[in-house]
């Protein structure tokens, strides 16, 4: 029975992960061998002890609970390593803590190597079996590192993925006594082709798999299929199209056929194979992103876009299940090639960048980041033609005559243009664009008919005008009291939430209280604010680049009628001879400047944003150097009317630039504020005077400040919350 314990990886590597009906078959196959077999071992009393602290640590983790969650699952792997960690582990991941997802793991895995006996394990296999058995130490450990790679794989970070791999590769088994076939064995052969495949060997990897022998379970269509993916990972399209027409399996006959006349140029025979395709084959992760690939060829960029969108809404559950999947780099890049055609060159700047961060050495996209730039050249130094301006406010209610009574009117559009915007300007005055040719600005009115001026200048130097008029109207002067929200399009509530607790430095000091506090906040804009749980985002224990990937991502997400809140809580930093403050994620080496995150990068990537108003919180040491130039100041906030008029990128932070503790008296009070207030509408600015200000100042030695973000294009205006 030990030996059936790993029958599935092979399985689920090669034909079974193909997404065909060849996979059907063997899944037939295997589930009468399972449930013929299972075994039916009875838990010893610290297994189920320790599964049950583990479920009910997935429980608290999901309640937002961290510190008790976090208590248990620790206590959990104490008593016994049992698989229900990795539960806990994948809610981690999904809230972005790789690092802290991973620690699980290696915790359960350390717990196993101490033992040094036997482990009980109950494994469950895709083919509707449980194996409930005692494992001899070294292959439980196999069991617990394979799915810490089926856990990375899920998270799509091509080193965390390879290093996975190779902590299952570096063991030395002991074959099991007997003339049968020991999968762990051969799961171990699969991986060294795999790892060989990811760092470019690929006549190792092929080598390999030719050498390995076939039998009742490992077939040649099997060994087929895994040649194809290594010629396809090597570019070798001829012989992706030659080892498909030689799988004696038509359905990954059909599938390898597809994907090799796609990567040929081949689109009209690609798609007579699609259409012999299974409905279920056809709607898969990798059958997506093949498609996006046949539009990208014929220029349909916006159908690509839509293919890839499918594509990774169908990578994740893909992954779990243990099947292939299409590697995130390679859908950034696509992305990012489907941008260059739709002349969206910043944005495809963006992905091509993203691809690179999950895999540092991707050539295809290191490629395409070279040619960008030099297609971009190419487009300034052919561009003849003017931007097109299109103004989205103000616009007229009705014929072209727009009214205001304002002293001040923003006026916001759009300058498109394939060279890219250089510069807008309304009345001859410079006002904040965006390199995505977004522009809005505050414009002082007089009392009559107003001239408006709207100038774009392309990369290239070509101008165009847009000229239209606003008559003020004389207005008595009235004191409002409360907010009047006056935006015609409806935006959503978006969160990002960031917290750099477990450092890898043993020189940074780790936290206690980021992850909870993250919660906390994440809890209240969701049960009081009305923010949705699926445009709340968490960064737990990020990287710089996880980071950069997700504000990269907001981009492209937000909406210019939406809100965002941007959550930071972790270690800061002060440079005084350089003047420069920066954020340390967990990642972060203390000696080397050069993996500390700079704010003004933090800035940058806020100025991507489109949405109307944009709230960042730092509760970190030195936090008050994300402002440009002024803060509040002595003057109270006189009374607000029509604040969600105007483009806001506020600030609220826990301290000057002076270090702050980990027990954070900011926090309790800005939670407070939010948990208590009782009016509909609550300006940041407001609550930042009213009950943070002075109690900070009063129970701490820190002074909390809030400002404007200049350089991210704050116009006026402030961040409200409204209540339900």
């Amino acid at each position: 029975m030990k030996k059936i314990t790993a029958i599935i990886v092979m399985l689920i590597f090669s034909g079974f992960a193909s997404n065909g009906q060849g996979g059907l078959d063997l899944f037939e196959k295997m589930s009468k061998i399972m449930n013929a077999g299972q075994a039916g071992q009875a838990e010893p009393k610290e297994y189920t002890e320790a599964k049950a602290l583990a479920e009910r640590a997935a429980q608290e983790l999901n309640a937002g609970n961290i510190k008790l969650a976090d208590s248990l699952i620790n206590k959990s792997i104490a008593v016994y390593p049992t698989l229900a960690i990795f539960e806990y582990a994948k809610t981690l991941g999904k809230l972005s803590d790789v690092v802290g997802a991973n620690l699980i793991a290696d915790k359960a895995i350390d717990k196993i190597k101490s033992t040094g006996g036997n482990v009980f394990v109950v494994y469950a296999t895709p083919f509707g079996a449980l194996i409930n058995n005692e494992l001899v130490n070294e292959r439980a450990l196999f069991i617990f590192l394979m799915e810490t790679y089926k856990l990375n794989n899920t998270l799509g970070e091509k080193a965390r993925i390879v290093k996975s791999m190779e902590a299952m590769t570096s063991m030395n088994l002991k074959p099991y006594p007997g003339k049968g076939i020991d999968q762990d064995l051969e799961s171990q052969k699969y991986f060294r082709e795999t790892v060989a495949t990811l760092k470019g060997d690929y006549a190792k990897a092929i080598s390999m798999i030719k050498e390995k022998p076939t039998y009742k379970l490992y077939t040649k269509p099997q060994k087929n299929y895994e040649l194809i993916r290594v010629y396809e990972y090597a570019e070798d399209y001829a012989n992706v199209i030659e080892m498909a027409k030689d799988n004696s399996n038509r359905y990954l006959k059909t599938e390898g056929l597809f994907r090799g006349y796609t990567l040929m140029g081949d689109h009209a025979r690609a798609m007579e194979e699609f259409e012999k395709m299974l409905p279920m084959d056809k709607e898969s992760n990798d059958t997506h992103y093949y498609l996006a690939l046949v539009a990208l060829a014929k220029k349909d960029y916006a159908t690509a876009v839509q293919h890839i969108d499918k594509s990774f809404q169908l990578r994740s559950a893909a992954s779990e299940q243990g099947r292939i999947v299409i590697d995130k780099w390679r859908l950034y890049k696509a992305y990012a090639d489907a941008y260059v055609g739709l002349k969206a060159f910043e944005k495809a700047k963006d992905y091509y960048n993203m691809a690179l961060l999950s895999d540092p050495d991707y050539k295809p996209a290191i490629t395409g980041l070279a040619n960008l730039g030099v297609q971009y050249q190419k487009e300034i130094n052919e561009d003849k033609s003017p931007p097109l301006i299109a103004i989205t406010e103000p616009s007229p209610n009705r014929g072209l005559k727009i009214t205001a009574k304002g002293e001040n009117v923003m006026v916001k559009g759009l300058a498109t243009d394939p060279s890219g915007i250089k510069e807008v300007l309304v009345n001859g005055v410079k006002i904040y664009a965006q390199l995505s040719g977004a522009f809005w600005g505050d414009v002082p009115m007089v009392n009559g008919v107003n001239k408006i001026v709207v100038t774009a200048i392309d990369m290239a130097g070509n101008k165009a005008e847009q000229t239209f008029e606003i008559e003020k109207q004389a207005a008595s002067v009235v004191v409002a009291e409360n907010i009047v929200s006056v935006v015609e399009k409806e935006g959503k509530n978006y969160c990002l939430l960031i917290a750099a607790q477990n450092y890898v430095d043993g020189a940074i000091p780790s936290l206690a209280n980021p992850i909870a506090d993250a919660v906390k906040l994440k809890l209240i804009l969701k049960n009081n604010y009305g923010y949705e749980e699926s445009n709340i985002s968490s960064l737990f224990n990020p990287s710089n680049n996880d980071i950069k990937r997700k504000l990269l991502e907001l981009s492209s997400a937000v909406q210019p009628e939406d809100n965002l809140v941007i959550f930071y809580a972790g270690h800061g930093i002060w440079v005084e001879k350089e003047k420069k403050g920066y954020w340390l994620m967990t990642d972060a080496l203390y000696k080397d400047v050069n993996t500390w995150l700079p704010n003004k990068d933090v800035l940058d990537l806020i100025a991507k944003l489109p949405s109307r108003h944009t709230l960042l919180i730092t509760d970190a040491c030195f936090s008050g150097s994300v402002f440009k130039t002024r803060g509040l100041g002595d003057k109270a906030p006189a009374a607000i009317k029509e604040l969600d008029n105007k483009i806001t990128r506020v600030a609220i932070t826990s301290g000057n630039d002076t270090e702050v503790p980990d027990e954070s008296v900011f926090m309790k009070h800005l939670v407070k504020a939010l948990s208590e207030n009782k009016e509909q509408y609550l300006t940041a600015q407001k609550m930042f005077i009213t009950q943070i200000l002075e109690a900070v100042m009063t129970e701490s030695k820190t002074e909390p400040r809030y400002g404007t973000l200049e350089l991210a294009g704050h116009v006026g205006g402030d961040y409200i919350f409204t209540k339900k």
